[in-house]
């Protein structure tokens, strides 16, 4: 991030496009691209953000990983203001277990499902209160990329 501005960066285009990161020591980095090289200060501030300062210049970055794309591909990131009304598969998987029934009141954090997908099983969890209004899966169904698993209502006050 630079200035609020979100830059998506892959490892893999990274490398590929001549781009490394090597650590020199403590939180000091040499940041390689296509010939240059800049020097780069990194201090964690906690498991997601991070500060960094090249040349005089301070930015900020958010590290996501697997878990947390995932999550925001579902839309059940922080970003998210109230509950989501429905959970869509990010991607073609089997569900192996569904821990929630239709009427049920979830908090966040409450495990709704587990989806396997590239030999990797997903435990997705409720980002928010909600109710559960309808489970359109059952374990054992292969399910496709946006393909939505389970519907979320308002809990009435």
């Amino acid at each position: 991030m630079d200035g609020g501005e979100l830059i998506d960066l892959d490892p893999k285009q990274l490398t590929g496009a001549g781009i490394r990161l090597d650590h020199i020591r403590g939180s000091q980095y040499v940041l390689y691209d296509n010939g240059k090289t800049i020097p780069v200060v990194i201090e964690a501030q906690d498991r997601k953000r991070l500060s960094l300062s090249s040349k005089n210049r301070n930015f900020s970055a958010v590290v996501l990983d697997h878990r947390d794309q995932l999550l925001a591909e579902l839309g059940l990131d922080d970003a998210v203001s109230g509950p989501p009304s429905e959970l869509v598969s990010p991607m073609p998987g089997l569900v192996v277990s569904i821990s929630v029934s239709i009427g049920d009141v979830v908090s966040e954090g409450t495990r709704l499902l587990v989806l396997e997908a590239m030999k990797m099983e997903n435990e997705i969890k409720s980002q928010a209160a909600c109710l559960i209004t309808a489970i359109l899966v059952k374990p054992g169904d292969a399910v496709q990329k946006g393909q939505v698993l389970i519907e979320f209502g308002k809990i009435a006050p």
